[in-house]
């Protein structure tokens, strides 16, 4: 296959070629220019409009990087066409020798740069991570970052890189140059960013407001430098556990002028494991990716990355988006202060919060808080759920529907068995409806405050928001699920009447074997209770 990607970019280079050689050499060079004035632009545009405005934390995500950066630059690119085509209406009259020795090589420039760019714009659609046989830069089997299988025969997009640093600092010169804020873009997208979990199903893009930069720790003495980062609910790949390769994470340093930046790929990290405590890892294998715990909204990791002790760390880049240090006080440590910083962090769980105190909160009856995946009163066929829900494998895992209540002649094979619970996690309901030991509503609701968020509470204070809830209301049954996003505040549940006719369950996501003590409602403890969460039986 890779042969056969070879002679198809080879091919379509040289047909663009041929096309502009036989417009001739003037119209050759007008394009050549547009096709330059179009990537630059493009190139420029880019990362603001792919965070500011088309990042949103769902599914089109994993597309916007490639979609923005391809649709940027052929939108320039015909509004060029369209205004040179209209300023100069008329070619320049050469004779057909000069036409096809000198345009076929500008119509070659042209197709290298167009072909360039859309390689690496395509690169940052999440797909497999090996392309028709190729697969760039990534992970070795030593886990170690680097150019892996065979190599490309011309390889466009590292020239189109290449020409687009070089003109960042040069001509087209900015504050903020391509070649130190986004170096190596061709590796990036060919195929850093897709070498993520299980060959590429990954998420392979991060909303930046889901994670945080808290501190960084350089030692010169060893050349290392730690980076401790906070990931939200948000930067779950798709809703259920954060998954990060060494691929996926770049540390950049300072540069000045021309020079390219210094780029770092991690060798370690540590976090917080399931037993309590820290862990630390290396990323010495494929197979070893930060993950978070099961069922948990929030992770903080610390990554360190080799760092020679006269370089100053500027960034880092997670699945495409940058983190700045500039407002951040990097501290400077002798090699025991860096260790013990890093060792000191093996206590208590820096995600978790304090132990609940539940003194002189009432407790939840049992009937109200159940270890249950079950969608009960409804029973529907997988070949009937509407096209707003989703199922894997006869489980429900996101969307939002309206289903009617009472039992089918459904076959087994088809009917939904409950809502999926993936590896590590079970799911809790609770019963919040009016009159419930764990009522929401009334003057409870009004003490808390609207925008108030729902959460169970463990007993090593880690808290869990709902991913959604079963609404069962006068039309039937209306489930709820947003693995991604959850409920945010009561504000977001529906309203029940004061007849009490309505029931409201709100749908839990916890880990395993952790045991569940508490539900609140912002800092208002609802209720106690001791509800333990076993692991699920395979």
């Amino acid at each position: 296959m890779i042969y056969a990607l070879n002679i198809v970019l080879i091919a379509l280079v040289a047909m663009i070629a041929y096309w502009w050689a036989n417009q001739g050499l003037f119209s050759a060079i007008i394009h050549l220019l547009c096709v330059i004035v179009a990537g630059a632009i493009a190139l420029a545009f880019w990362e603001p409009l792919t965070v500011g405005l088309l990042l949103r934390g769902n599914a089109f995500d994993n597309y916007a990087w490639g979609v923005s950066l391809v649709g940027l630059f052929v939108a320039a690119l015909l509004a060029l066409r369209l205004a040179t085509n209209k300023l100069i209406p008329a070619n320049v009259d050469l004779p057909h020798w000069a036409n096809l020795g000198f345009g076929f090589p500008v119509g070659a420039a042209s197709g290298v740069l167009t072909i360039g760019l859309l390689i690496i714009g395509i690169g940052f659609i999440q797909s497999e991570r090996e392309i028709f046989g190729y697969v760039g830069s990534a992970r070795s089997a030593r886990g170690q970052v680097g150019e892996v299988g065979s190599r490309m025969w011309l390889p466009f997009h590292k020239w189109t890189d290449e020409f687009y640093s070089q003109l960042s600092v040069g001509s087209l010169s900015t504050p903020r140059p391509l070649r130190h804020y986004y170096p190596n873009l061709s590796d990036q997208a060919v195929s850093l960013i897709r070498d993520s979990y299980r060959s590429g199903r990954g998420q392979v893009s991060l909303l930046p407001s889901t994670a945080s930069v808290d501190a960084v720790f350089v030692c010169p003495d060893l050349g290392r430098c730690a980076v401790r980062v906070k990931f939200g609910r948000g930067a779950r790949d798709f809703g259920e556990q954060l998954t990060i390769s060494a691929a996926q994470l770049r540390l950049i340093a300072w540069a000045q002028g021309k020079d390219k930046p210094y780029i770092s790929f991690p060798v370690s990290w540590a976090q917080e494991i399931k037993g309590g405590g820290m862990g630390a890892f290396l990323f010495d294998d494929p197979s070893h990716y930060i993950t978070s715990i099961p069922g948990r909204e929030a992770a903080d990791v610390t990554i360190e990355f080799p760092l020679p002790a006269e370089l100053e760390p500027r960034f880092i880049q997670i699945k495409g988006t940058r983190y700045d240090f500039l407002r951040l006080q990097k501290q400077t440590l002798t090699r025991q202060a860096y260790e013990a910083v890093l060792s000191g962090m093996g206590g208590t769980s820096p995600t978790a919060g304090l132990p609940p105190d539940l003194a002189g909160a009432r407790p939840l009856d049992d009937a109200d808080i159940s270890l249950s995946n079950s969608i009960s009163p409804v029973v529907v066929s997988s070949n009937q759920l509407p096209g707003t829900m989703k199922e894997s494998n006869k489980f429900l895992v996101s969307g939002d529907a309206q289903f009617k209540k009472g039992r089918g002649m459904i076959s087994r094979q088809l009917r939904i068995k409950g809502i999926d619970e993936p590896g590590g996690t079970r799911i809790v309901k609770l019963n919040v409806s009016r009159g419930r030991s764990a009522d929401i509503f009334g003057p409870l609701r009004e003490r808390a405050g609207a925008k108030a968020r729902p959460v169970l509470i463990d007993s090593q204070g880690h808290q869990y928001s709902p991913i959604g809830f079963i609404h069962e209301n006068p039309e039937g049954v209306r489930i709820f699920l947003d693995p991604a996003r959850g409920i945010a505040s009561a504000d977001d549940l529906p309203h029940l009447p004061t007849t009490g006719e309505q029931e409201l369950r709100l749908v839990f996501r916890v880990t395993d074997d952790v045991t569940i003590v508490a539900f609140r409602l912002g800092d208002v403890t609802v209720g106690t209770c001791n509800l333990i969460v076993t692991e699920r039986r395979r």
